[in-house]
């Protein structure tokens, strides 16, 4: 009997698709930008922050203002984009992609942020809402090229 015969049975310990490790990461991201957002808005008022995020500027900017209005923010979604994390093949991923990671997460933080005001204001809700929801949205949207270059990888 020939081994085309039977289809391969997949191993228990196969590995989830790079698409769940990236659905983490965004989460663990996420999770440590709403944690660093809380210690924000005890320093400075959410108002102040969504408006010098919506305000225009270029991507330094831009980056500048975030980094100094959030410092929390800003520095627990950078450890949290750094912090080694599983690829499709199932070790750590390499430092050069996690910088990667950081750097394309950092431009979408931005980039959602204002937005995320902009939008917010021209529906008439509120523009720290805005704010975060557009950080969110950012920080997915900059995962997808890494994505590409992961599965292209493969």
């Amino acid at each position: 009997m020939t081994d085309t015969a039977t289809p391969r049975a997949t191993p228990a310990t196969a590995k989830p698709p790079s698409s769940a490790g990236m659905a983490g990461l965004w989460l663990a991201c996420l999770a440590a930008m709403g944690a660093g957002l809380l210690v924000d808005t005890w320093r400075t008022p959410a108002a102040l922050l969504a408006s010098e995020c919506g305000a225009p500027g270029t991507l330094a900017q831009l980056a500048w203002r975030h980094v100094v209005l959030m410092p929390a923010s800003s520095a627990a979604m950078a450890l949290a984009a750094l912090l080694p994390w599983t690829g499709p093949q199932g070790g750590n991923t390499p430092l050069a992609s996690r910088v990667l990671c950081l750097v394309l997460m950092a431009i979408g933080m931005v980039l959602g942020a204002r937005l995320g005001v902009q939008t917010a204001q021209a529906l008439g809700a509120a523009p720290f809402f805005g704010m975060v929801m557009g950080m969110a949205a950012g920080m997915a949207v900059a995962l997808l090229p890494l994505g590409a270059v992961s599965a292209w990888r493969r």
